[in-house]
């Protein structure tokens, strides 16, 4: 018994001394940094943009249905679901039929800065009016366009619903009045290979 202990001892002992597993872990890293195959670097934002998959929970969007009208019916759970009290819902009556119901959303509002984008609003929602879509380019100079309202997020999002993503597509720069904000050409998109 006691020299099979001694023994893997010894096979320990030198497994420690010459560094066998650094020595692996250098190897590993080696042949990364040797292999063309293995690019991992995109050329953003000059030629191409990461499209995230469905999954992938990015800035809020609000949703329309198929007739254009409002499917947020200001039931407010995504703010009572939300565990940093970032979005605010006030409800209106409303006889216009901008939803699809007689209430709607007079204020729809969500700080992104307190947002943990955890998806709890999204699971809450009883329509499927709110999503967490895949937009992830979120910075900008001062906080007032870290609050996103109600007008901004009923607009059409750059990369639709049903898209399923995970892939680099072509992309393009526009000018915008806010400035210059990177767009993706869906049409042209690849699979990454890693």
């Amino acid at each position: 018994m006691n020299e099979k202990k001694s023994g893997f001892d010894i096979m320990e002992l030198i497994r420690k001394v010459l560094f066998t597993d650094f020595v692996k872990g250098l190897v590993i890293t080696f042949t990364y940094n040797v292999s063309p195959s293995t690019v991992i670097t995109i050329k953003y934002p000059d030629e191409e943009k990461w499209i995230p998959y469905r999954r992938f929970r990015g800035a809020h969007t609000l949703n329309r249905d198929a007739n254009g009208r409002e499917l947020c019916v200001a039931c407010e759970l995504c703010a009572k679901a939300c565990p940093t009290r970032c979005i605010t819902v006030v409800p209106e009556e409303d006889n216009t039929g901008r939803g699809i119901s007689d209430r709607v959303a007079k204020v729809w509002k969500v700080d992104l800065v307190r947002c943990l984008f955890c998806g709890y609003c999204e699971d809450a929602c009883p329509t499927r009016a709110l999503r967490l879509g895949r937009d992830y380019e979120l910075a900008c100079h001062d906080l007032h366009c870290t609050v996103k309202y109600r007008d901004g997020l009923l607009l059409p999002q750059s990369v639709p619903e049903g898209f399923e993503g995970g892939v680099i597509a072509r992309s393009r720069l526009i000018n915008t009045p806010d400035g210059i904000e990177v767009a993706a050409d869906l049409r042209e998109s690849k699979k990454r290979v890693i």
